[in-house]
């Protein structure tokens, strides 16, 4: 996306794929708003890359609904209508493990979080758009296939999937496109925390991966670039799957 005049919302901004996301829509020119659930996170990226310091951040938890219903209400009021959004904000796993073995209040978390969040925003950013704007929804490769020991997280992304794809039809009468991308594994802040217990994570996880490796944040935000661009006018309700072929084996 090549705009110097957009306004781009992500969500979840501070880390991994997101942080990615909010460095190119800001190297692009754009206005990006962005959200996280801890302030310090966003501080400390600020800190180290003086660039963010245009952003537009609020300390947020988007699973809350009616924080995130005033936060939209405040954009309104900032800068009147959105442009592009990427529905990307995804915390650490809690529901992980044998479904039925599960604490319940978890297993409701993971879908709040995992797929409630999302539909919210959606729901919100389609309201601030006019003709020309895109949305791209983060799902994953789980959202395409099972996944034992973490069935509610899948279940929030084959959920989002469909969103996405029903979504899609509708907004379009009005100019807008929904899409979507499907990260594999990616090598993220929450990959790194669990290196510190399993030190071959990366390595071993690699191996499974027919392309030999994790993708980089980087390479997930190319693909969400074009689906936001011009370039990919034509593209309606689709699931870009970036997994390094992991979703074939």
């Amino acid at each position: 996306m090549t705009s110097t005049s957009r306004v781009a919302l992500v969500t979840g901004g501070s880390k991994g794929i997101g942080l990615a996301m909010v460095k190119h829509l800001v190297a692009q020119g754009c206005q990006v708003i962005t959200c996280s659930r801890h302030a310090d996170t966003w501080l400390d990226c600020v800190a180290q890359e003086p660039a963010l310091a245009g952003v537009d951040y609020t300390p947020l938890d988007i699973a809350e609904t009616a924080q995130t219903e005033d936060w939209f209400k405040a954009i309104q009021i900032r800068y009147g209508q959105l442009d592009v959004a990427v529905n990307n904000a995804s915390p650490m796993l809690a529901s992980k493990g044998t479904f039925e073995q599960v604490e319940t209040a978890d297993l409701q978390a993971t879908l709040q979080q995992d797929f409630w969040s999302h539909a919210l925003c959606l729901k919100l950013e389609l309201a601030l758009m006019a003709k020309g704007g895109a949305i791209v929804n983060i799902s994953s490769v789980n959202g395409l296939r099972p996944t034992p020991n973490a069935a509610m997280y899948s279940a929030a992304k084959h959920a989002l999937e469909g969103l996405t794809r029903s979504v899609a039809l509708e907004a379009v009468k009005k100019g807008v496109r929904v899409n979507a991308v499907a990260p594999g594994v990616t090598w993220t802040p929450r990959w790194i925390a669990r290196q510190q217990d399993e030190p071959v994570i990366r390595e071993s996880v690699s191996e499974v991966v027919p392309i030999g490796r994790f993708a980089e944040p980087e390479e997930i935000v190319h693909a969400v670039d074009f689906l936001l661009s011009d370039n990919a006018r034509y593209i309606i309700g689709h699931t870009l799957v970036v997994d390094g072929g992991l979703s074939l084996t």
